[in-house]
């Protein structure tokens, strides 16, 4: 029955959605793969540092309120809420296709250093 339906499909018609299955999946993976922006979290005396390739911030802690970490689909959006600001500072941690990183010890850190952290 199955032979019998491939064989009335044209070869065209099977060859553009075989193209179409695959070019998703493809640029899914491309465009993250592209877009990924690394950065690296550090605290030292205090202050927490967060360089990217191409820009670097410093935070001092006892000016952070506190930090959520909201989870979304392929990542997570940690929002750093500091005392002067009425806009948190928003960061973009992206899983998908990502090596593990050390988000878990660094929130650890922050909460040994009386910075308060939700994960909502």
């Amino acid at each position: 029955m199955a032979a019998l339906l491939v064989a009335r499909l044209p070869i065209q018609e099977v060859l553009k959605i075989i193209v179409v299955l695959l070019s998703v999946p493809l640029s899914l993976f491309l465009g993250i793969k592209w877009s990924a922006n690394p950065s690296r979290w550090t605290i030292e005396k205090d202050r927490l540092s967060i360089s990217f390739k191409n820009k670097a911030q410093d935070i001092d802690l006892g000016t952070i309120r506190y930090i959520r970490n909201v989870p979304r689909s392929g990542g997570n959006l940690i929002m750093i809420f500091v005392k002067d600001a009425k806009q948190p500072k928003r960061y973009w941690r992206n899983k998908l296709f990502q090596a593990s990183d050390d988000l878990d010890s660094l929130m650890h850190v922050l909460k040994t250093h009386g910075v308060e952290y939700y994960y909502a």
